[in-house]
This record gives C-alpha cells, structure tokens and sequence, in this order.
C-alpha cells in the first residue's frame, strides 16, 4: 500500500515492551518487542530466523501477549498479521499486527497500558 493511500484510525505510541507472539492453538510462540502500540494494532520486531514460521504469514491469527512493567498478568490481544518486513544490514525484521478486540477486557487493559506514564517506553 502506498504511504498517501495508508492512514490510521488510532494513534500509536513508540514503546519497547517485551512479548510473546502465538499462534490461535498455543503451538508455536516466539519472543517479540513491540516498538509502537495502540488500539488498533502494533508494531513489533523479530529475528529473521523467526520469518520463515508460518505463524509470520500475512493475515494469520495470532495472539500478543504483552508484558509491561504495570500489568501483573500479560496483556493478550488477538489480531492478524498485517504486514512484514525484512530486515536489512544488520537490523531486525518487523511485522504489524492488527488487533481484533472481542472482549471489553483486554481493549480497556490495552487503554490502560496506553495512557501509563509510569514506565520508561
């Protein structure tokens, strides 16, 4: 999509949280950090050994789990994969995930998580 033509709905905030990507069954997981989150979605870094998963293809559904220094449980969001990018010269590979909220739990979690100030991002 070109940049003229892409927007968001919700804005995102730059963060450097830690979290765990998972397939919908629990079977595959890898280890994550988000660079920006918002509502609807965020931005997260990985290893290029962790591209060739097919939990990394475009449009599958996946679950973040988001751990941050004001939760005591992780934060689990369901979403999609969105888009992915290879990384170049030495610097991670980065995917966006696309959040589907089901339940009013995890969006006011996320809300929350959103609106602290008390931790370095």
């Amino acid at each position: 999509m070109a940049v003229r033509d892409h927007f968001r709905v919700h804005a995102r905030r730059r963060v450097d949280l830690g979290a765990t990507l998972r397939d919908r069954q629990s079977v595959e997981e890898h280890g994550v950090r988000i660079r920006d989150l918002g509502l609807g979605g965020a931005g997260i870094e990985l290893s290029e050994a962790q591209l060739a998963s097919e939990l990394l293809d475009p449009e599958a559904s996946v679950t973040l789990e988001v751990t941050a220094p004001n939760l005591w449980d992780p934060l689990s969001l369901r979403g999609r994969i969105a888009w992915i990018r290879r990384g170049a010269a030495g610097r991670p590979a980065r995917a966006g995930v696309r959040f589907e909220h089901h339940d009013a739990g995890s969006l006011y979690g996320l809300y929350q998580l959103l609106g602290t100030e008390h931790f370095e991002l």
